[in-house]
């Protein structure tokens, strides 16, 4: 698979969660691209403005696009995230995972988001201060080394404030200097 692959299964998510009204922001190794450094990845994550009680709602929406092919039929959970993980039809070399907003801090992550031009079309990205936490939530090696990426590389640009707020909040440690 090749970036532009990518990048048009991107476009083709984007529009699909704005078409049904679905408030995302781009996370996962995609986003630690545009803060930290490029990695590869073979799927691609979203925050998107639904508790995982909705998961039947938004199953629904992607069964009706006829889009998707289903990997799981039940949210899936590791640590303090919970996501629907399916597989576009168009290209069944990339996975999606759909993360649920189902607490204060990814709901805050949703507002805070920003929306870049990336090849062409926008798309809404998590601060770099979201992306480290919810990294951190995740509590997976490769997520850790995203973080700690995300922090050497925004060093002199984070909310620091916004970071330690979040991170006494949840019981996360921030690596120090």
């Amino acid at each position: 698979m090749n970036d532009n692959t990518l990048i048009e299964s991107l476009r083709e998510l984007c529009l699909f969660l704005e078409n049904n009204g679905i408030e995302y922001t781009l996370v996962g190794g995609l986003a630690v691209g545009i803060w930290g450094a490029p990695r590869a990845t073979v799927d691609i994550d979203f925050l998107v403005s639904m508790r995982t009680d909705d998961y039947n709602i938004l199953k629904k929406k992607l069964e009706e696009s006829e889009k998707f092919i289903f990997v799981y039929d039940e949210p899936m959970t590791f640590a303090r995230i919970s996501f629907l993980r399916a597989t576009l039809k168009s290209n069944k070399n990339i996975s999606v995972d759909f993360l649920f907003a189902d607490d204060d801090f990814k709901n805050e992550a949703l507002r805070r988001k920003e929306t870049m031009q990336v090849a062409g079309f926008s798309v809404n990205v998590a601060t770099p201060e979201d992306l480290i936490i919810l990294k951190l939530l995740s509590g997976r090696e490769q997520d850790n080394l995203d973080a700690k990426k995300i922090l050497e590389i925004q060093k002199g640009h984070l909310d620091k404030d916004h970071l330690q707020k979040w991170a006494n909040k949840l019981g996360i440690k921030l690596e120090r200097d």
